[in-house]
């Protein structure tokens, strides 16, 4: 059962457009009302180590796909996200068994974590820079932390 907190910061998330998405090795990092680099006002979504990304007819890259050395394979697969921007964030759900975060966007867009290892530390984290918190989940549970200001 998620605690208040951890839905209240999710439900705070909700209808904020993507300003800004990184692909860091295989890692996915979504940017809503910030920028890489903001402290205090907005949200990020870091997925890590297994996710994909999908429209309603196929899956378009996942993080397997993203562990490539090539550069320039690198850079194609960092643009396919670019469709997400200022695309607002419509739902966020949370699998009870796994703990695996689910994203949906508009035109059938969804990004979702997978579990590949039960004993991962974290398959994702929610950072509220708005609230100096951070929701972190794995396998096994969710947290909040506080942020070092």
């Amino acid at each position: 059962m998620m605690s208040e907190e951890i839905q209240e910061i999710i439900n705070s998330i909700l209808n904020q457009a993507v300003q800004f998405v990184r692909l860091a090795g295989n890692s996915l990092i979504i940017y809503c009302d910030c920028k890489p680099g903001d402290l205090k006002q907005g949200y990020s979504i870091w997925l890590e180590p297994t996710w994909h990304f999908r429209n309603s007819v196929e899956v378009i890259t996942g993080s397997r796909a993203a562990q490539t050395e090539d550069e320039s394979e690198h850079e194609n697969i960092s643009g396919y996200f670019e469709q997400l921007y200022w695309k607002p964030i419509k739902r966020i759900t949370i699998e009870p068994i796994t703990n695996d975060l689910q994203i949906e966007m508009d035109e059938g867009i969804i990004i979702r974590t997978f579990v590949s290892d039960p004993s991962d530390e974290e398959s994702w984290h929610i950072r509220d820079l708005n609230k100096g918190k951070r929701v972190i989940g794995n396998p096994r549970t969710i947290h909040t932390i506080e942020e070092d200001s």
